[in-house]
């Protein structure tokens, strides 16, 4: 049963609390949310502020409004954004876990091959910077804020773009799930290795040997963090 909203900004309670109801599948796809007024009512909110929160999961794939047709739900495999894994329990989920650490190693890799061939000497030199940084620092929310750092700046190096929007999405992923990224970093001599791997690559300009070399490294990061997981309470 839906709670009605009760916190500082309803537009946010209404947004996760209806999502959370789209994703558990409490209406299939294709089916109709309930009448405006009637949705509002058992959430407690206005009818404008039910308006936004429904405008922000329209942009997350999870509904869609039309005028004569009420809002209905769409299904998120066919409709959804990567944004939507920030707001799944990936804990309970050991295959969305595994397709989004997939998904990271395919941007890291190419990420890495097209830096090797496009970085400046003054970029290899930052990310140099960033590398030995981690070596002395003992915080772990520290190491993990110069991580993402790290990875922003390989995939600036890399030219593209795209790859830097897509960061962006699987950075919200990472901060809406610290327990993922501590797994990730669990294993610090590891850490280290692959920060040596990358500025060695870039330095050689060898994009080849960031295809090949590259992805073992992270596979075997991956496996060990997803066994932590499982093992963690």
């Amino acid at each position: 049963m839906m709670q009605k909203v009760t916190r500082a900004r309803p537009v946010d309670q209404v947004t996760a609390t209806l999502r959370a109801e789209l994703l558990a599948r409490r209406w299939p796809p294709g089916s109709a949310l309930p009448p405006e007024r009637e949705l509002a009512a058992t959430l407690g909110v206005s009818r404008l502020t039910l308006r936004a929160g429904l405008a922000r999961l329209e942009t997350e794939g999870l509904v869609r409004a039309r005028q004569g047709d009420g809002v209905r739900v769409l299904d998120p495999a066919r409709h959804g954004t990567l944004d939507l894994l920030a707001h799944l329990a990936l804990r309970d989920h050991a295959e969305l876990v595994a397709s989004f650490l997939e998904l990271r190693r395919l941007v890291a890799v190419e990420a890495v091959a097209l830096a090797a061939e496009r970085r400046t000497d003054e970029q290899l030199a930052a990310l140099t910077v960033l590398a030995e940084a981690q070596r002395a620092e003992t915080d772990d929310e520290a190491y993990g804020e110069r991580d993402l750092a790290f990875s922003r700046a390989v995939l600036e190096a890399s030219g593209s773009f795209a790859m830097v929007l897509l960061l962006n999405s699987l950075e919200g992923v990472w901060r809406a799930h610290p327990e993922l990224s501590a797994a990730l970093r669990a294993d610090r001599a590891a850490s280290l290795a692959g920060y040596d791997a990358v500025i060695a690559l870039l330095t050689a300009r060898d994009a080849n040997g960031a295809r090949t070399l590259i992805r073992p490294v992270l596979e075997a990061v991956d496996a060990a963090a997803i066994e932590r997981l499982r093992r963690s309470p």
